[in-house]
């Protein structure tokens, strides 16, 4: 029986355990050929956040901050993922990975779409391993993303000592 993977979606919290999850990813990508997209989800401001922001900052300061503060952060965000990347893959980062994409959004719902998207045939996840009623509480990317998902997702295990 013929099994192929042409494209993989990983997706990264850029935590400090997460180039192992970058390293299934890509030696996944690399054993069957497949394109590599890495997705890093930047969560909305809560509700709280904004209205705090709101009530404390002038209208006129944060339109004119607000494209500024958005280029930088997603410049930021950019050096520190060609960082991982390189830190993850070494000098086969370039070779592996198709692009590399900077969203903001609920994590869960971006990774689905972008997962859609790209046609992604594998979704490389971390999983912190949260308990039961944890998930049940306070939710996880990774559970929300395994029971809505039409591809097969891949949970690498992160946050354990080892």
């Amino acid at each position: 029986m013929d099994y192929a993977i042409g494209t993989l979606l990983c997706a990264t919290d850029l935590g400090p355990r997460s180039p192992e999850v970058l390293r299934h990813a890509a030696g996944l990508a690399h054993r069957f050929g497949a394109r590599l997209h890495l997705l890093h989800v930047i969560e909305p401001l809560s509700d709280f956040a904004r209205f705090w922001i709101n009530a404390t900052v002038p209208e006129e300061a944060r339109q004119a901050h607000d494209a500024e503060v958005h280029a930088s952060a997603h410049r930021a965000l950019r050096q520190r993922l060609d960082a991982y990347c390189l830190e993850a893959l070494e000098h086969h980062a370039e070779r592996l990975i198709t692009d590399i994409q900077i969203i903001e959004g609920p994590p869960a719902r971006v990774i689905l779409e972008q997962a859609r998207r790209v046609g992604a045939e594998l979704i490389v996840l971390g999983s912190h391993g949260h308990s039961a009623i944890g998930e049940a509480v306070l939710g996880s990317v990774a559970h929300k993303v395994t029971m809505k998902a039409t591809a097969p997702v891949l949970l690498v295990p992160i946050g354990h000592g080892g």
